[in-house]
């Protein structure tokens, strides 16, 4: 009788998961089948229905990964057995607590046990990041775990180590990594020096990352100086911001002011960039870290103008491509973000 045989993404996770906790110096079988099983349940956790988007850290001492983050509050909601078996339990607890600002903890406790519930810190503009303060306490375990699209999760641990798991069958040999970083500094290349002393820079990046994470696909592109769509070869249609959207302007208010109103209106950019992303079409900035443009369409005439290379992916990927060729013209860079969570940057020398 032939074998019949199961593959399971499961069979790979778990070595790739061991390998994270071993470069971390805490190897633990108990610990990586329960983040196996949460980087399988959070790709698509649902609940009552509703679907939830909950970013988890799994430590050795909360009191201590948190205090990284300042005006950090935490609530514990249970206890459990550290085992795969527990983690249905502390998604069902907490999950439905998660959002934006409320994030799920999970403490290891004498290597057997673990303490898990809910924290959340002071959002402000210039705030560290979650993904930037886990990497600051090196002394102890500390993993986030995210999901960053559809079908990507993302570990990334205090000792620096990251791991990418991508819930595809698809082959993709291109990625590149710190691209929207890469991305986000090309929109600040004009941007003085002295107000990216301020911490502009770092929150713009950061800003970047954040959306686009949860965003199910999109292109973003910088403009080279003033452009004028008319002359552009490729380009149809445009919805122009009149005035810009001007995140500099909202940041260094309130780095001058740190009013409420201040927060707000920065605040209120963010949303605005948040709907953008939703929209069909390009997100287009300018050197100054504005949004001068959505709704922006790119199509190529013909193959030539993706080099003439076999491109593999849909409209948006070929409409990546073919703004490539007008990076160091009418565009200094571009930014492509696939709907599983392929990010790509193509910027000019400068970039």
């Amino acid at each position: 009788m032939p074998a019949i045989v199961s593959v399971t993404f499961r069979d790979q996770i778990t070595g790739k998961i061991n390998d994270l906790l071993l470069d971390e110096d805490r190897a633990c079988g108990h610990t990586q089948n329960l983040l196996a099983y949460l980087a399988g349940a959070l790709i698509s956790y649902r609940d009552e229905g509703v679907e939830f988007l909950p970013s988890i850290v799994i430590c050795d001492n909360i009191q201590t990964t948190l205090q990284a983050f300042p005006g950090a509050v935490r609530y514990q909601i249970g206890t459990a057995p550290l085992d795969p078996a527990s983690g249905p339990a502390i998604l069902k607890d907490c999950a439905p607590l998660s959002n934006a600002n409320w994030s799920i903890y999970i403490e290891r406790v004498d290597g057997t046990a673990i303490n898990y519930g809910v924290f959340t810190y002071l959002r402000l503009p210039t705030a560290i990041s979650l993904p930037g303060g886990i990497t600051i306490g090196k002394g102890q375990l500390a993993v986030l775990l995210r999901r960053i699209s559809p079908n990507t999760i993302e570990l990334r641990a205090s000792k620096g180590s990251v791991l990418t798991l991508v819930f595809s069958t698809l082959r993709e040999p291109s990625v590149q990594y710190g691209s929207v970083a890469k991305f986000a500094a090309c929109c600040c290349a004009d941007i003085p020096a002295a107000g990216n002393d301020t911490g502009f820079s770092t929150y713009f990046g950061g800003l970047l990352d954040t959306e686009l994470s949860s965003s199910h696909g999109t292109i973003l592109a910088c403009a080279n100086g003033e452009l004028n769509f008319d002359q552009v070869p490729g380009i149809a249609d445009a919805v122009l911001l009149r005035p810009t959207l001007d995140f500099h302007a909202a940041f260094s208010d309130y780095h001058s002011t740190r009013t409420a109103d201040a927060i707000l209106g920065l605040q209120r950019c963010e949303e605005l960039l948040r709907g953008f992303l939703r929209c069909d079409g390009i997100v287009l900035f300018d050197t100054k870290a504005r949004v001068i443009a959505y709704r922006m369409f790119y199509r190529p005439s013909g193959p030539a103008e993706a080099g003439g290379a076999t491109v593999i992916g849909g409209a948006r990927r070929r409409a990546f491509e073919g703004l490539k060729t007008l990076v160091g013209t009418s565009l200094k860079a571009v930014l492509f973000r696939s709907q599983d969570g392929l990010t790509l940057h193509h910027g000019d020398n400068n970039a």
